[in-house]
């Protein structure tokens, strides 16, 4: 152990480098998937009329929920393959990519199954931007597992790698689309040309693993992994599917505008989770970093939110044209708020995970809960207008981030750190 004050061992600062480069190289390449996602975002904004983009928001919205498998297919692969010995790894290596395309094909059948009831909850005209949306999540699906191979097996750059390159792919592909087709199912068709694409790149990329039998436990753990982040992922998206399901397509096409700001808010500070997690699974690491990382990801919202709300009125037409603006006027900073609170959720939620906390996942479904039934009830009284919808998901963030942060004081009031003796101090 070094004396106080003393420059740490070259030992110490060789392992901070050989952490903090990979973490900086994903961490990059996440902030640059987030962008183009962005891009493609506002892009569509731009050239969809509003109904149009309200259509296409929704079926986002819809996607971000299922690509939760791919999210817990990577954890569980890097999990499993970070404890396993180098000489277990070529049979776990093709046990995890077999699991991986049962997920996918699970995916897509289960995508089949919901066309019917999406086709009605969003009034879409026909199934076909349904079935595309199918067609994005299968091979998206297959990324995700090869990520959690790559993050397993400590391979930074290849997974950075993987990573720009299916932003690239996804986001340019989708863009492609509405220059060409200038629809929202012309959209889905690129994207799912470049998430096929993806696909291939991620499974070269990984060293072209074979397949094996043996996967039950593995599809087991991506189960037990997706379902905290299931709520969450609901969450962040519930707002914009109910206001496409209860309001007029042109009330529902200046949410999905408005809804931008969240994304924004919410994905800028990701980095801060996905650098932190691996640290937050020690209680003492945990006791330290994680009030910082609050404080950092609330201090990113409060700036953003300041900015859109000196904007006002003029933020929304900036991001979607002069044609939006005249139900939210000025009160777009909501949404900025909204967006913080979300990644708020997301740090405490990771944390809990970290913890075995499972009451953290508890209290973000009964967030979901709440926000649906608060929302259906002033649907059925005629009281629901696009601010309603916008201050009830703002009022059910506060309650679950509040709620979150009224637990981490008192746990860190009251904890006693018992940690092994041999485990390090991160």
């Amino acid at each position: 152990m070094t004396a106080l004050g003393a420059p740490p061992a070259p030992s110490v600062l060789r392992r901070r480098r050989e952490a903090a480069v990979p973490a900086a190289l994903v961490s990059l390449a996440l902030l640059g998937v987030n962008a183009l996602a962005y891009v493609f975002t506002v892009g569509a904004a731009r050239l969809l009329a509003p109904e149009a983009y309200g259509e296409l928001a929704a079926l986002l919205g819809v996607m971000f929920i299922g690509v939760v498998p791919a999210t817990g297919l990577q954890t569980a692969a890097a999990l499993k393959l970070g404890k396993s010995l180098p000489e277990e790894r070529p049979l776990l290596l093709a046990r995890l990519h077999a699991a991986t395309w049962v997920g996918a094909g699970a995916v897509g059948v289960l995508g089949l199954l919901a066309v019917g009831p999406l086709v009605s909850l969003l009034h879409l005209s026909g199934p076909a931007t349904v079935l595309w949306l199918i067609a994005v999540l299968v091979p998206h699906t297959l990324v995700g597992g090869y990520d959690g191979l790559l993050q397993g097996t400590r391979r930074y750059g290849r997974l950075a790698f993987v990573n720009s390159t299916f932003g690239v792919l996804k986001s340019g592909g989708g863009i492609a689309g509405l220059l060409i087709g200038g629809t929202p199912e012309a959209a889905l068709i690129g994207m799912a040309l470049g998430c096929v694409a993806s696909a291939a790149v991620g499974w070269l990329v990984s060293g072209r693993p074979g397949m094996a039998r043996g996967m039950r436990t593995h599809m087991l753990g991506a189960a037990r992994a997706s379902s905290a982040l299931l709520g969450l992922v609901l969450l962040v998206n519930l707002d914009l599917l109910l206001a496409r399901h209860h309001l007029s397509p042109e009330l529902a096409g200046e949410y999905a505008v408005a809804s931008i700001f969240a994304k924004v808010a919410f994905w800028l500070p990701q980095g801060v989770s996905v650098v932190l997690l691996p640290r937050l699974a020690y209680q003492r690491a945990r006791r330290r970093v994680l009030p910082v990382a609050v404080a950092l990801v609330a201090f990113v919202g409060a700036v953003l939110t300041a900015i859109t709300a000196v904007l006002g009125a003029r933020a929304l037409t900036l991001v979607g044209g002069a044609e939006y603006g005249t139900a939210l006027g000025g009160a777009t900073w909501a949404f900025a708020m909204l967006g913080t609170l979300f990644a708020l959720a997301q740090l405490l939620l990771y944390s809990g995970i970290a913890a075995a906390d499972r009451i953290a996942a508890v209290a973000v479904w009964c967030a979901v809960a709440l926000e649906a039934i608060a929302v259906e009830v002033l649907a059925a009284g005629a009281g629901l207008t696009v601010l309603t919808v916008a201050w009830i998901a703002l009022g059910t963030s506060i309650l679950l981030v509040g709620t979150g942060l009224l637990r981490l004081w008192l746990a860190h009031k009251g904890d006693v750190v018992l940690e092994p003796a041999g485990s390090p101090a991160r």
